[in-house]
């Protein structure tokens, strides 16, 4: 595929057709030519990408989340304990999301759902990170924090996340040294006290 100044790209087809991460990614699917549709059959075209001003970099972002359901920076915004160092890819990260999001093949050719479910996961992850900032609010990130014993707590990997947030748990923060898991809590009610 011609990208952009005639950089060029590799597709795997089949891995694109096999993607759990595209499902429901219907504009995206039908511009690949690899989903039925109840139009014409036409070819790939190999200049799409060069058409619509799409450069390597933005195909390597695009391919790296349907890979690994992340973007550049996730690892290191979470995994970093200098509390320093990891405000800056924290910063990097959110700019990043926020470039790949408005920009390329996800605001091009989308929508891409599985992503959609991914930036609203990473907001509300943010979020409760800045309320994680000062833990004498009452507002306790992880188990060991929660001092009145309000919540009930589990942990889940991101793959449960909709089914757990559907059954109101709330995201806190990753699990120390498994970024792939998360502390998830729900408020207890009174006779579970």
């Amino acid at each position: 595929m011609t990208c952009v100044n005639n950089q060029k790209v590799i597709l795997d087809m089949n891995e694109l057709r096999n993607s759990q991460r595209l499902q429901d990614a219907y504009i995206f699917k039908r511009l690949m030519t690899i989903e039925e549709s109840e139009f014409k059959n036409q070819s790939l075209n190999k200049n799409l990408f060069k058409d619509f001003n799409i450069s390597e970099n933005q195909w390597m972002d695009f391919i790296g989340f349907i890979r690994n359901g992340r973007i550049k920076y996730e690892i290191a915004s979470n995994e970093i304990h200098n509390e320093k160092e990891r405000e800056i890819y924290q910063k990097i990260f959110i700019q990043h999301l926020d470039a790949v999001s408005n920009s390329g093949i996800f605001l091009k050719f989308g929508p891409f759902p599985a992503f959609d479910e991914y930036i609203e996961w990473t907001i509300t992850n943010q979020k409760n990170k800045k309320l994680n900032i000062n833990e004498n609010t009452n507002n306790p990130m992880t188990p060991h924090t929660d001092k009145f014993n309000r919540y009930k707590w589990r942990v889940g990997n991101i793959n449960e996340m909709d089914n757990l947030m559907n059954n109101g748990w709330s995201i806190t923060v990753h699990t120390p040294n498994i970024c792939s898991y998360f502390y998830l809590r729900k408020l207890r009610l009174p006779e579970q006290s």
